[in-house]
């Protein structure tokens, strides 16, 4: 449930917060979220299902996206996942229908399973070199991605990481990956 006031639209996490765990959760009302460098941990359920929300910056500092933490957040259109960010959480962005852009930086070495499932309008998604796991169903179910870069760095592609993309039209699979999922 929602901890924050209907009335809030616009929130400012004040910079003693380091953590933050499914507080915004279900806050259908809540458009954008300045998130301060205190914080290195945006955890499971954070923002979950607010549907209303369009603009959310990650700042540097966060080194987790915890698991569920932005899905279902609808009205999101873009994200950059900061080069701090070591590992996108089960879930973390699933069912943003809205998301069109993902920009995903160099530090991040693990896409959780069911990460990104669900985005509809995503097109194209580039995975940067640090990756080396994409987990189960991760980019399942993005029926618009016509596109996708996996580098050298990835060994692994979880069972379904690309099931239910029926746009998708050209897939390399690099020599250094040692195990395909169904």
């Amino acid at each position: 449930l929602c901890y924050v006031p209907e009335t809030y639209t616009d929130y400012i996490i004040p910079d003693t917060v380091t953590a933050i765990h499914g507080a915004f959760e279900d806050c259908s009302g809540l458009r954008s979220v300045t998130i301060p460098d205190s914080v290195t941990e945006i955890g499971a359920w954070a923002f979950g299902a607010c549907t209303g929300l369009v603009s959310i910056t990650i700042p540097d500092s966060v080194t987790e996206i915890g698991e569920m933490a932005f899905s279902g957040c609808s009205g999101l259109t873009a994200i950059t996942i900061p080069d701090g960010v070591a590992t996108i959480g089960e879930g973390a962005f699933e069912g943003d229908t809205g998301l069109t852009s993902i920009i995903i930086s160099d530090g991040v070495a693990e896409i959780g399973a069911y990460a990104f499932c669900d985005c509809f309008d995503l097109t194209a998604v580039t995975i940067p070199d640090s990756v080396i796991s994409i987990g189960e169903g991760a980019f399942a179910g993005c029926s618009g991605l016509t596109s996708v870069t996996i580098p050298d760095s990835v060994t692994e592609l979880g069972d379904g990481a690309f099931s239910g993309c029926p746009e998708l039209t050209s897939v390399i699979i690099p020599d250094n990956v040692t195990s395909i999922g169904n």
